[in-house]
């Protein structure tokens, strides 16, 4: 009789037991509901699929009167630019490829980043932005400044240059990215260099990319991959893998692209914007996609 006394215990403490764990439970799910909720986004490799989504319904530009973007490549500040800091030597031979990407390499690697850099203004030229960065003091300056620098610097060494901005699509996205394109006469071709996270682009090809062409090869998901100057291109999916930060970062910047139509020393007046059809011009002046494309054209 004791006996089954005691077990008729064991079970009511059970069943409380397992009475509180539910009532608990059901606590939980009430106060915390999102805990249980599953995340859409769990790879970066969705993340991508994302961005790459969000370009190829943005495919197509908006039409714009053909212009042409000048050059400005004997500007005398140049020879000072270039002796100073021996551009010439670090450059090296090679085609303007190779001489742009020798300094690309060189100066991003010498220079600090702060994205924060607030004291930029259009004026501000290379040699002055040098001196801030790379002085006695030394300070960090954000990728529009660098661009800059770059820009003119290949520029002093006769190499079409280009500063332009990659943008995204999302108007509550306020943090865009500066890069440069130079032209190659052995390509024929531009190709965009990202002198902040010293890189390149490729696709299958292993052949170096524009801007536009990186854009469009994200939008029809063909294989594109950021290249550091030194990397083996030998595996382009394990090179792929190792920068998808980057691509994905990039990716996110490449809804529209924004040009000067004047390039030298410091900047122009006006931001051209390249824009999709799916976005609305707003106080913005437009260039046109063929005069993106365009071989450059020597400043009168």
């Amino acid at each position: 009789m004791k006996g089954k006394i005691k077990i008729k215990y064991i079970i009511i403490i059970c069943l409380m037991i397992l009475l509180a764990v539910a009532v608990g439970y059901i606590i939980y799910i009430k106060l915390t509901p999102n805990k249980l909720m599953v995340s859409y986004v769990q790879t970066k490799e969705e993340v991508y699929n994302m961005e790459c989504g969000i370009i190829y319904n943005s495919k197509t530009f908006r039409s714009a009167e053909k212009t042409t973007i000048k050059y400005d490549m004997d500007n005398p500040v140049y020879q000072e630019l270039r002796e100073k800091y021996n551009l010439i030597d670090l450059a090296g031979n090679g085609s303007e490829f190779d001489k742009a990407v020798n300094l690309m390499d060189y100066f991003s690697n010498k220079m600090e980043h702060d994205g924060n850099f607030s004291g930029y203004t259009k004026d501000m030229n290379a040699l002055y932005l040098l001196d801030f960065a790379l002085g006695e003091t030394k300070h960090g300056i954000h990728c529009r400044a660098k661009a800059q620098i770059m820009n003119e610097e290949y520029l002093a060494l006769g190499i079409y240059s280009r500063k332009l901005w990659i943008n995204p699509f999302s108007i509550y996205d306020g943090e865009c990215h500066v890069v440069n394109e130079i032209w190659d006469s052995n390509y024929k071709k531009w190709i965009m260099l990202d002198t902040t996270n010293d890189i390149y682009w490729i696709g299958e090809e292993n052949v170096p990319l524009s801007a536009l062409e990186v854009r469009q090869k994200f939008a029809d998901q063909e294989l594109v991959t950021p290249v550091v100057p030194g990397e083996s291109t030998d595996d382009l999916n394990e090179l792929r893998e190792k920068h998808m930060d980057l691509i994905l970062y990039t990716a996110k910047n490449m809804s529209y692209m924004q040009y000067f139509l004047n390039y030298g020393i410091g900047e122009d007046d006006i931001i051209y914007s390249l824009l999709p059809e799916t976005m609305e011009p707003v106080d913005s002046c437009l260039i046109s996609e063929d005069t993106v494309k365009a071989p450059p054209t020597l400043e009168e």
